[in-house]
């Protein structure tokens, strides 16, 4: 399995070369923003068409080690420069769904039910077998996770893949998962409108952050310089750090990676893929409470209503969702017509109990507590 890798890698150097050479460079179109936030648009229909290219591209993407953007169709890869790109590799056989460049800059793709690299003809071959079809992949410091994003599967989970193709799993849930990346060498993953925080080794979730019912967290990525995780839905960027929350933009969303101070930012759907630049002036002095309702002041393991609401929805286990909430500072409101609500969104009574003996705790807990 060493020498493929090796091999795998060797190959993969001789061809991204080859396509650094064949790139024709042209300028970015570029926007200033009203608060100058600068917007370089590297691909958008206008380019496209101009150039007839037809076929989708996946909702995936990643930076090379020489600092390119790497897309693919779901039978190509492509690399990208500025606002050109060049096909990389033989078109596959099977279904790309995912890709992503591993810890030691190796190239992975699921292809299929299999992880991948590119073998001296060029062409994506089978490392291992995947626990599942149709899965993404992203890598950590020194290890790769793959998770499962079919809607079809009734249950999704998220695995650990170590060197040799061994994995193991992390958590199930029954929400497919839209992102994963590594945060201080935990992984957090994105279901729905919540970002949640796993510690491999409890194997329990906590809320990282969670957006507005509405707002389906789509990508997430971090600037490992800053430790500032970014969160995309399909028309919104947000960044977060120590539980607060700032709007990057309202204009783009979709799966986006950091680039050299710059956010890319990615929709396929959309037809565009934009660098913004600016990002960390713009935010370093809004910060603002974020749309969890939790206040600056408060702790970032706070739970609420909302949360358990998002938790049950997920279908965790009560189990999970009352030992979560034991180890966590909670704010919840346990007014009538909020138990009634509660309720009526399949929060079982052993939650519910759990959520007001949380509450009984922290006002015996309150300096200068008096009964009422």
């Amino acid at each position: 399995m060493v020498r493929a890798i090796e091999l795998i890698s060797r190959i993969y150097r001789k061809v991204l070369l080859a396509a650094l050479f064949t790139f024709c460079m042209v300028h970015a179109y570029c926007l200033i923003d009203n608060d100058s936030t600068k917007f370089e648009i590297l691909i958008n229909s206008k380019l496209l068409k101009e150039i007839k290219f037809n076929d989708r591209f996946l909702n995936s993407i990643d930076i090379t080690p020489g600092k390119l953007i790497l897309l693919s169709t779901a039978d190509q890869l492509y690399l990208l420069g500025w606002g050109a790109f060049k096909a990389i590799g033989k078109k596959s056989t099977g279904e790309i769904y995912s890709f992503a460049f591993t810890p030691d800059n190796l190239l992975m793709a699921v292809q299929n039910k299999e992880l991948c690299g590119i073998d001296t003809a060029g062409s994506l071959a089978k490392i291992f077998n995947l626990p599942n079809d149709k899965m993404g992949i992203s890598a950590g410091k020194y290890v790769m996770y793959v998770y499962d994003q079919n809607s079809q599967k009734v249950s999704q989970s998220l695995y650990l893949v170590a060197h040799g193709g061994k994995y193991s799993k992390l958590i199930e849930i029954h929400k497919p998962i839209n992102a994963v990346i590594e945060y201080r060498n935990s992984p957090l993953f994105a279901t729905g409108n919540t970002l949640f925080h796993l510690d491999p080794k409890v194997r329990e979730p906590k809320v990282f952050v969670a957006l507005p019912s509405n707002d389906i967290i789509k990508s997430a990525t971090i600037d490992t310089s800053s430790n500032r995780v970014y969160v995309a839905t399909d028309n919104m960027v947000y960044a977060v750090k120590d539980s607060n929350v700032v709007l990057v933009t309202d204009k783009f969303g979709g799966i986006i990676r950091f680039l050299d101070g710059g956010l890319i930012v990615f929709n396929p759907e959309k037809k565009y893929l934009i660098r913004i630049l600016g990002v960390e002036n713009k935010i370093t002095s809004q910060f603002i409470e974020p749309k969890t309702s939790q206040s600056k002041e408060q702790p970032s393991d706070i739970i609420t209503n909302a949360m358990v609401i998002d938790m049950v929805k997920l279908k965790l286990s009560d189990r999970l969702i009352i030992n979560m909430i034991n180890k966590s500072d909670a704010n919840f409101n346990l007014g009538v017509d909020e138990m009634i609500f509660l309720s009526g969104q399949n929060v079982s009574s052993e939650v519910i109990m759990a959520m007001k003996n949380a509450m009984r705790r922290k006002a015996s807990n309150a300096p200068n507590n008096t009964k009422q």
